[in-house]
C-alpha cells in the first residue's frame, strides 16, 4: 500500500505544471489575460528559460492625460494584443520615460526628479532627488535648477581647469539654468537600471544630455545621491550585461563599468577597439545591444528629414549592426540570424524571434528618439503646422527596418492614430513583470 502511494505522488510530481510540455505552457500562457500572463511568465521563467526567459518587448504607447489621466495603453508586438494599466501620480503622469529595465520603467517628471514604475503593478519608487548630484544652485523652490559650469566639469574630466573638449571652453566660466520642467528633455538623456525585480536593490546609471556627456550613478551604498564619474568622450547609450554597466561613448568608444568598493566611484575600462562607424550630431544614434549569445552590438541608427516644418518633415532611417567578433574585432553584418532588435532610446534589446511568428527575423523594431522634439510636439500637440494634418502619416514614431532590403515599415496592428499627427512623447519598449 506504501509503495502504490509514493508511486501515485510520484505520478502527480512528473504531472505537475512545471512538467508539461513547453509547447502546451505557452498555449496556456497566450489564452490569459494580461496581468494573468505576466504572473505566470514569472513563475515559468525558470524552468522553461527557452520560451520565458527572454519575452518580446511590448509598447508602452503614448496616453492622452486630457482625455483619461489614469489610463496607459501596453501594446505586445509579437501577438498583437492591447492592454489598459493604471497611470499613477507622479510616474506616468507629465512624464518622459528615460529607461526600462525588467519590467521597471525610469520616468522624468516635470519637477526635475526621476522617479521609478512598475506599469503591470503599479508599484513606484523615488530615485535621489537630482540636486545631490552636487553641481546644482537650486533657485525659486527648485523651480529652477542651474549647472555650475565649473564644477560640473571638473567633476567630469577629474579635475581642472583648463578642462578638455566642451561647449564651455577651456576656463568653464558660468553656469545654465533649465526649469524643472526641463530637466527631463534638455538635461537627462537616458537611464539605465541594474537587473533585479526589487527597485530597492537597484544600481542606477543616469546619462546626461550630449553638451554634459558624462554619467552619473546611484546605489543603496550611496545614502540617497547620485555621484558623477568621469567620461572624456561623453556617453551615448547603455545597458547593464553581464553583473556590469557597458556604454558606447560619442566616439565609438565600448567600456565597462566598475565602482571602486572603498571610495564608491564608478570608472570604467574600454573592452573593445573604438568603432569608427556612426558620427556626432543630430544625422545618427548609437546604441549599445547585447546578443542573446552574450555578445556586445553596437546598433547604428541614421536618419533623414526632408521638406517640411520642425519636427513635420517626411522622415526615413537606416541601420548599421556591428558585432564584437571572438577575436575582439568589430564586424558589421545584415545577418543577426533568427532574431529581432529592438532598439529606442529608453531600452534596447536583441531577442530570439522564437515562437513568434509575427516578430521579423532580420528586423530591427525601433522607436522615435528624439525627447527634445517629442517635449515640442507634447507644449504644441494642439496646433497644426500643415493643411493635411488629419491625413499625414509617417513611420517616425516607431517601425520596423529590414536588415536585408533597407525598406521601412509601419506596424499596421497598431492602427493609423499612432502615425498620424503628433503623438505628445516616443512610444516606450517594456518586458512587463511582476516582482
Amino acid at each position: 500500500m506504501a509503495g502504490s502511494k509514493d508511486d501515485a505522488a510520484k505520478r502527480r510530481q512528473a504531472a505537475g505544471p512545471g512538467k508539461l510540455p513547453p509547447e502546451m505552457l505557452a498555449n496556456i500562457h497566450d489564452r490569459m489575460e494580461f496581468l494573468d500572463r505576466i504572473a505566470f511568465a514569472t513563475v515559468f521563467a525558470a524552468s522553461c528559460d527557452d520560451i520565458f526567459s527572454l519575452p518580446t518587448p511590448w509598447l508602452l504607447l503614448p496616453c492622452d492625460n486630457d482625455k483619461d489621466p489614469v489610463i496607459a495603453t501596453l501594446f505586445s508586438v509579437a501577438d498583437r494584443r492591447a492592454a489598459t494599466v493604471r497611470a499613477p501620480d507622479p510616474a506616468l503622469r507629465d512624464y518622459i520615460v528615460l529607461g526600462s529595465s525588467h519590467g521597471w520603467l525610469a520616468t522624468g517628471d516635470n519637477r526635475g526628479q526621476i522617479h521609478l514604475i512598475n506599469p503591470a503593478t503599479g508599484e513606484q519608487h523615488a530615485l535621489p532627488d537630482i540636486a545631490t548630484m552636487g553641481v546644482f544652485v537650486t533657485e525659486n523652490g527648485r523651480v529652477y535648477f542651474s549647472v555650475w559650469i565649473k564644477r560640473f566639469l571638473t567633476a567630469r574630466f577629474g579635475g581642472g581647469p583648463l578642462f578638455g573638449d566642451n561647449c564651455w571652453r577651456a576656463e568653464g566660466h558660468g553656469g545654465i539654468t533649465y526649469s524643472a520642467d526641463d530637466m527631463h528633455t534638455w538635461f537627462y538623456r537616458k537611464a539605465v537600471l541594474s537587473i533585479g525585480r526589487r527597485p530597492e536593490r537597484h544600481v542606477a546609471m543616469l546619462i546626461l544630455n550630449e553638451i554634459f556627456g558624462a554619467p552619473a550613478f546611484t546605489t543603496a551604498e550611496d545614502g540617497g545621491a547620485w555621484r558623477l564619474a568621469q567620461s572624456r568622450d561623453g556617453i551615448e547609450d547603455a545597458i547593464h550585461h553581464g553583473g556590469r554597466f557597458h556604454s558606447v561613448s560619442y566616439s565609438g568608444v565600448v567600456e565597462a563599468w566598475e565602482r571602486d568598493a572603498e571610495s564608491g566611484a564608478y570608472t570604467s575600462t574600454a573592452v573593445a577597439p573604438r568603432l569608427t562607424a556612426g558620427g556626432e550630431g543630430m544625422s545618427s544614434h548609437k546604441y549599445i545591444v547585447a546578443a542573446p549569445d552574450g555578445r556586445l552590438m553596437v546598433v547604428v541608427k541614421y536618419w533623414t528629414k526632408e521638406k517640411g516644418y520642425l519636427w513635420n518633415k517626411t522622415w526615413t532611417c537606416s541601420f548599421q549592426v556591428h558585432i564584437l567578433s571572438d577575436d575582439g574585432k568589430w564586424t558589421e553584418t545584415r545577418d543577426i540570424g533568427d532574431a529581432a532588435l529592438f532598439i529606442g532610446l529608453n531600452n534596447s534589446l536583441c531577442v530570439p524571434k522564437m515562437r513568434h511568428p509575427e516578430i521579423e527575423a532580420g528586423c530591427v523594431y525601433y522607436t522615435d528618439d528624439q525627447l527634445w522634439e517629442a517635449a515640442v510636439r507634447k507644449r504644441n500637440k494642439d496646433i497644426k503646422y500643415r493643411d493635411d494634418d488629419d491625413d499625414y502619416i509617417d513611420v517616425w514614431p516607431v517601425g520596423v527596418y529590414s536588415l536585408k532590403d533597407g525598406t521601412v515599415k509601419k506596424i499596421d496592428a497598431l492602427g493609423p492614430q499612432q502615425y498620424r499627427g503628433f503623438t505628445p512623447m516616443p512610444p516606450v519598449w517594456i518586458t512587463p513583470s511582476i516582482p
